[in-house]
């Protein structure tokens, strides 16, 4: 082993070819996914593989860049037993103990790979060359090492990714995605082939190995990102109150306020864990439930104007009336929204309540 053992790590490097301008904003963008992912997406077992899938892909992304190469391959050894794992995965029956045994194997692959390629670092560290792969004996060991899990793993994915698609339950955007998934590995598998023919034959003449197979890393990781990122932005837009349950909520939540104070006996304590949607369902419910409790407090229908400014008028009525502690006055038949049956056409009489409520409750 070499005496600096961290230094083994970071041999000479060939530059790139994906240049810094489009690189670093694409690898920014894989680091917000990784946070994303880690924060909102991680108690199923599936969550956990595509998080370390994506975690050990941008620590391979930021050595490439650094460049730190050898420790770079490492990591995409690794990255890509995930890809193992989730190939077979059917629906949701990826569990720990499946992805425990079904790591077994391409785990014990990707660890030999490691292994060899750390000995082939520490040796062209030694020597001063680039670490690049060539007809020497490091050179070919480093093919080796990162060729034979990449198919393995790789081939794998596909399998599970044309299953999938195949299975008729993917819609025509899904089906997009799943196209350009198949399509970024495909193009993986070319630089491979093309990167045996150079080596075996001298042809065709390419140039550098290494930053052809960063350049395919980058693409698939990129391609890969978007089916997790439509769920996480979901998430975030869900976190923040900015999706339609979100401002759904926030235009009831006058109404709400007013008619529980009136009513607090109807509150239902959610869990602090529930979503938007939950919040949202919990109050149209309770508003109707406040509705049907002040119902007797409610003077008598006087139709005047528009009819839901005048429902409006008598509910605030009604609020100040048993806020008051006056006597309920009967249950009176009042024009205004009834339950409609379907939660659709309830919110909506709900929210156009709403909309006149702080006018009404003057």
């Amino acid at each position: 082993m070499c005496p600096e053992s961290v230094r083994c790590w970071k041999v000479r490097s060939l530059s790139s070819l994906v240049p810094g301008v489009l690189a670093w904003p694409l690898i920014l963008c894989i680091a917000g996914l990784v946070v994303g992912r880690f924060l909102f997406f991680r108690a199923a077992a599936v969550d956990v593989v595509v998080n370390r899938l994506f975690g050990w892909g941008l620590a391979a992304l930021l050595l490439f860049r650094f460049p730190a190469p050898a420790a770079a391959l490492c990591c995409v050894v690794v990255a890509t037993t995930q890809l193992h794992a989730l190939g077979y995965a059917r629906h949701d029956d990826l569990t720990t103990a499946t992805v425990r045994r079904r790591r077994r194997s391409s785990g014990l692959v990707a660890a030999l790979s490691v292994l060899a390629l750390g000995v082939a670092g520490a040796t062209v560290y030694g020597t001063g060359r680039p670490f690049e792969l060539d007809r020497s004996w490091t050179g070919l060991v480093i093919a080796v090492a990162v060729g034979i899990p990449t198919v393995m793993n790789t081939g794998a994915f596909v399998r599970g990714v044309v299953r999938e698609y195949r299975g008729g339950n993917l819609v025509d955007a899904e089906r997009v995605v799943v196209a350009a998934m198949v399509l970024s590995t495909v193009f993986v598998w070319v630089t491979g082939v093309l990167s045996v023919a150079q080596l075996a034959l001298g042809w065709p003449r390419l140039g550098p190995h290494l930053p052809r197979m960063e350049l395919a890393f980058l693409a698939g990781m990129v391609v890969n990102a978007v089916p997790p990122l439509f769920p996480l932005v979901m998430a975030l837009l869900d976190a923040v109150g900015l999706d339609r349950e979100g401002r759904v909520c926030r235009r009831l939540d006058p109404l709400w306020r007013d008619l529980t104070s009136a009513v607090p006996e109807i509150v239902m304590h959610p869990a602090s864990s529930a979503g938007t949607r939950s919040r949202m369902f919990r109050m149209t419910v309770e508003i109707r439930d406040a509705l049907l409790h002040l119902a007797p407090y409610m003077p008598a229908d006087r139709p005047h104007g528009d009819a839901i400014e005048d429902y409006a008028t008598r509910v605030a009525h009604a609020v100040r009336a048993r806020q008051a502690g006056s006597a309920p006055r009967g249950v009176p038949v009042v024009t205004g929204p009834h339950g409609a049956g379907d939660f659709e056409t309830d919110l909506g009489q709900l929210l156009e309540l709403s909309r006149v409520w702080r006018r009404a409750s003057r």
